[in-house]
């Protein structure tokens, strides 16, 4: 699409949704309307089982917390270059990173990992990367019913909406591929594959290949700029943003509606869903979902009781006989990440911290008027992605994703991370404060001495990899370093190991981040129900155990991390629960049990 006709669209998209949402210019109270579902989060979970909810016909309200993000939909966060445009700083790839600089209005405030709280949570603020699923991801973590073979038609039917691009620039080109050419092809000659990623999902033993974005026409795509926009197209679909959810009002088993409290300009008072047959979706993430149970009397009678002493939720809590038993939070799991850095003179770094102020005037110019050059690529020149499988002593084996960009403490260096995924056996803990935040209680990282020995095996497989490379300078770690030393000296917690893992020096006050991932698991699918001693939180329908007409839908629900970055997998995850929930029975309500 020509990018002024791009704009047009834009400006009829976000138009049309302003007309929806027209109420929220200020705080307003909810009206006697009930919805047929209620879904909660805007997230690569929320958004699409919303649209396909409203395109089966059901009344559907869309909440969000925090506040429209991209130009289509009514964002205004941007930098002054972008004044005269409907861009905002979500709409442009290499403005990306932003989000580290400066997280005010944009990252959640209730967690202490870093979290997109903005309309379409990670997948408006993430690098949007948008890998296909290995197989094993689903075989090795998923029970029957959401295995390989399931989850080819909802695969199919997300990479038919949202493809993924290696080459994001409108002109095809990519730019700034020096780090790019230097590890890749020192990959290609120690032996390693080159391939086109989502040809070749299956293949991921090292292999390697050009990162693949959900960006389209230059800007960033993803359930944005696809599923919301069909939504939004229904009479059937309500979308209310600067909305938070503060918890759900049940009798039971059985949900009536949803206590909400307006965020600046938002909605407040309780929204109710249909009576009878109404239902509602949580979508808020692995830490936003779980939390939202613990303040409606689910989860284990632990964090219930923190709820239960809090002074805001204290006095008005459903009672302790409405609780519910189900172990929400625990299994939480995350990539484990290793940061390590090398130099060398053939790399070239962009200063895409410094396009915020005062981009490169022709770089800025290209990008305008025709979405080519450095800005249509995201922040900071992501690649190669490669990847490996190690098989532990216990016989399991062990995905690892690598994920290489062009930041460091010198202009010439490359931070690459390994992240251990699919096959990791460590777990953790999240849990919430008296003051009602979330906080990981229990880091998820290295607690099995099996993922520990793998990750130190890649490494030095990497290092091996990497020995016939001239002029390669190691910076992390030193060259007289091994690689378990290197491993055990970094501490397993989330600021070091995590998707939000900081280092080496930066730019004028600014740290290097790793690109953002997401924290996964804590309201775990399965079949052995949570209440009587298993481990799972909903069924294999998504559905609450113990409720009838409650639903998790979003990166809580996985048993275990994929190989990589998660968002496409959250998004066919989506896909096959709308189609499970839109086959069931009406509810039948359940007495707590």
């Amino acid at each position: 699409m020509h990018v002024s006709s791009k704009l047009a669209f834009a400006a009829t998209a976000a138009s049309s949704w302003l007309q929806l949402a027209s109420a929220q210019a200020t705080c307003g109270n909810v009206s006697s309307q009930s919805y047929d579902y209620i879904v909660i989060g805007s997230g690569a979970g929320g958004i699409p089982i919303a649209d396909r909810l409203s395109e089966a016909g059901h009344s559907v309200l869309l909440i969000e917390k925090g506040p429209p993000s991209t130009g289509r939909w009514g964002g205004t966060m941007k930098p002054n270059w972008l004044a005269n445009t409907s861009l905002t700083r979500f709409d442009v790839p290499g403005l990306c990173n932003q989000i580290w600089a400066d997280p005010t209005g944009v990252s959640c405030t209730d967690v202490d990992q870093m979290a997109g709280c903005v309309l379409g949570g990670g997948t408006a603020v993430n690098a949007g990367l948008w890998w296909k699923p290995h197989p094993d991801d689903w075989d090795t973590n998923f029970p029957a019913g959401w295995q390989a073979k399931d989850l080819v038609g909802p695969t199919d039917k997300v990479f038919s909406r949202i493809p993924g691009t290696i080459a994001p620039s409108m002109d095809g080109k990519r730019y700034l591929s020096q780090g790019f050419d230097m590890l890749g092809g020192s990959l290609g000659a120690a032996g390693w594959k080159y391939i086109v990623p989502n040809e070749h999902p299956e293949l991921k033993n090292r292999t390697y290949g050009h990162s693949t974005f959900m960006y389209s026409g230059g800007e960033r795509g993803g359930p944005l700029a696809t599923y919301l926009v069909s939504a939004a197209s229904r009479k059937q679909f309500t979308l209310w943003t600067n909305t938070v959810a503060r918890r759900l009002v049940r009798t039971g088993g059985h949900v009536t509606g949803v206590e909400l409290e307006c965020n600046g300009a938002g909605h407040a008072g309780t929204v109710s869903v249909t009576p009878g047959t109404g239902r509602v979706i949580l979508s808020a993430g692995a830490f936003g979902s779980p939390k939202l149970l613990f303040r409606s009397g689910i989860g284990p009678v632990d964090q219930l009781n923190i709820v239960k002493n809090s002074t805001l939720d204290g006095p008005t809590m459903i009672s302790a006989d409405q609780w519910i038993n189900l172990p929400v939070g625990h299994n939480l799991n995350d990539h484990v990440g290793t940061d390590i850095e090398v130099s060398h003179p053939d790399v070239v770094f962009y200063d895409y911290y410094g396009a915020w102020k005062a981009p490169i005037i022709s770089d800025a110019d290209t990008y305008l008027a025709n979405r080519t050059g450095p800005l249509a690529q995201a922040a900071p020149n992501i690649g190669p992605i490669f990847w490996e499988i190690i098989k532990g002593a216990d016989g399991v084996n062990r995905h690892f994703h690598w994920q290489s960009r062009v930041e460091g403490i010198v202009n010439t260096s490359m931070t690459i991370t390994q992240y251990l995924g699919t096959g990791s056996v460590s777990r953790g803990r999240m849990t919430i404060t008296r003051q009602l935040n979330t906080i990981v209680s229990t880091p998820p990282y290295l607690r099995d001495e099996n993922d520990k020995a793998a990750v130190i095996q890649g490494l030095i497989n990497f290092q091996e990899a990497m020995k016939a490379v001239t002029n390669l300078t190691w910076i992390t770690p030193k060259s007289n370093i091994t690689a378990a030393q290197f491993v055990n000296s970094v501490p397993a917690i989330p600021s070091r190991r995590g998707s939000n893992h900081w280092i080496g020096k930066s730019p004028p006050s600014l740290p290097f981040p790793t690109p953002l991932t997401v924290m996964i698991g804590t309201a775990k699918i399965g079949t052995d129900d949570g209440r009587k001693g298993g481990t799972a939180v909903v069924d294999l329908n998504t559905k609450v155990y113990g409720t009838d007409n409650l639903f998790v839908v979003d990166a809580s629900i996985f048993p275990g991390m994929i190989t990589a970055n998660p968002s496409a997998a959250i998004v066919i995850v989506s896909e096959h629960a709308a189609t499970k929930i839109l086959a069931l029975p009406p509810p039948a309500a359940v007495a707590r049990a």
